[in-house]
């Protein structure tokens, strides 16, 4: 019997390498099994091609995700990172109108936000300890 109601798929490894390892290696085969959407086409039909590769069986197309997912939580922040430098230089240009149709594909960027980069930081922490 290759796995049982309480411990899923990894009913395979017994009463070896620990109840502990063996749930972490359950959700990662949870994971890895569930339908994910392709970020092309929005079609279920997202497949795992080799480790960290993830290839769309309707579109063919192909990218770099995680080992076990095709969407990372680390791939995740630096994508936020990226928008928000991207829109740190877009927010110099506040003066055109033309900006507001370029702020529209951006996530979290709203005309009232600041966004500060390290220059500015490190600017104002110079003069405020010229203060004391």
């Amino acid at each position: 019997m290759a796995g049982t109601k309480k411990v899923g798929s990894t009913g395979r490894y017994g009463a070896r390498y620990g109840a502990k390892l063996r749930r972490r290696v359950l959700d990662i085969e949870k994971k890895a099994s569930e339908p994910v959407r392709c970020p092309s086409c929005a079609t279920k039909a997202l497949k795992r091609q080799a480790v960290g590769l993830w290839k769309c069986n309707k579109c063919d197309l192909l990218f770099a995700g995680g080992a076990y997912v095709p969407f990372t939580e680390a791939g995740k922040a630096a994508k936020r990172a990226i928008a928000q430098r991207i829109a740190g230089d877009f927010l110099a240009l506040r003066d055109d109108e033309d900006i507001e149709d370029v702020l529209d594909f951006l996530p979290n960027i709203h005309e009232d936000e600041v966004v500060l980069d390290a220059e500015t930081v490190s600017t104002s922490e110079a003069t405020d300890t010229d203060d004391e």
